[in-house]
């Protein structure tokens, strides 16, 4: 049958490990980061929501909730893809296909007939 797997190696934490070091891992890589900061009597800030979780052994950077910016991106794409297709999409071609016989508000009423037949058939 097949040969017996050997298990997945991971990293050893308790191996000492200077700052700049990177053991890769079939999951990912751990990078070693500068030792802890000279104390400077202010507060730590973190503007950006990066850091996830700090304690004495690690650092999880980018593991923290999603910021606003990121949920403005991830609706606002869907949304104007969305306007641009059942709206910018049928007046470009509606222009791009209008003569002197038929007239640009008439091309893009076909258009939008045909998007929402398409819309309402589909889905």
């Amino acid at each position: 049958m097949s040969a017996k797997q050997h298990p997945t190696p991971r990293p050893d934490i308790l191996q000492s490990h200077r700052a700049g070091d990177v053991v890769s891992f079939p999951g990912g890589k751990i990078i070693y980061l500068s030792p802890a900061p000279l104390p400077t009597g202010s507060a730590p800030l973190d503007f950006n929501q990066a850091i996830g979780e700090v304690n004495d052994a690690y650092l999880d950077f980018g593991g923290s909730l999603p910021t606003p910016f990121t949920w403005q991106f991830t609706l606002g794409i869907p949304f104007i893809s969305s306007l641009w297709v059942v709206v910018l999409t049928p007046l470009v071609l509606g222009w791009l296909t209008s003569n002197e016989d038929i007239s640009l508000a008439s091309e893009f009423m076909a258009f939008f007939d045909i998007t929402i037949g398409i819309g309402l058939w589909g889905g």
